[in-house]
């Protein structure tokens, strides 16, 4: 069980937290108490500074499997975000999964929601998917989940923790 108690501080219009105890204009001051912020929107919200396009290459995976995990020799990523409070769509990721020997584009293009706001990490949702390429027969799912953390003002890093393809890019960088 989870207990939170609330503190509130009155000020009164001459800017003193002081009450009349009612016994004559006898004033007794009330300590000034001390609340941790409450979430604002700015912390539930994109920062304006990821709103814009983000690119990053990966060296794909050539050790995959063939049937489960596809060879690939390339992973291109490309995230595009717009200003959105969390639970908003916040824009989409573009994937570009170059499978090894065919050259077919295995990867997905995705509807991103801002799941989760946590300073200089954000973590996306696709909450739609389709394959890039219609004509390479993919299957993508909705659901993946994409932890990004801001680690200079023209990069992102990618979290190992995500959904994303094995070979994906470690850092995207701001392209505009």
């Amino acid at each position: 069980m989870v207990t939170a108690a609330v503190v509130t501080a009155l000020a009164w219009p001459d800017g003193t937290d002081s009450t009349d105890d009612g016994a004559g204009g006898n004033d007794r001051t009330t300590p000034t108490a001390s609340v941790s912020p409450s979430p604002t929107a700015a912390q539930n919200a994109l920062p304006a500074s990821w709103v814009g396009t983000w690119k990053g290459t990966g060296p794909g995976s050539p050790s995959g499997d063939g049937i489960v995990n596809a060879r690939t020799n390339r992973v291109a990523v490309t995230v595009t975000l717009h200003a959105a409070d969390r639970g908003e769509i916040v824009g989409r990721q573009v994937s570009h999964v170059t499978e090894d020997g065919t050259g077919r584009d295995l990867g997905c293009t995705e509807t991103l929601r801002l799941r989760e706001t946590h300073g200089t990490s954000m973590v996306f949702e696709a909450v739609s998917s389709a394959p890039t390429d219609p004509s390479a027969g993919v299957i993508c799912q909705r659901g993946n989940l994409y932890t990004l953390t801001k680690t200079g003002a023209e990069t992102l890093t990618l979290g190992n923790e995500g959904s994303q393809t094995t070979g994906s890019p470690s850092r995207l960088i701001r392209s505009s």
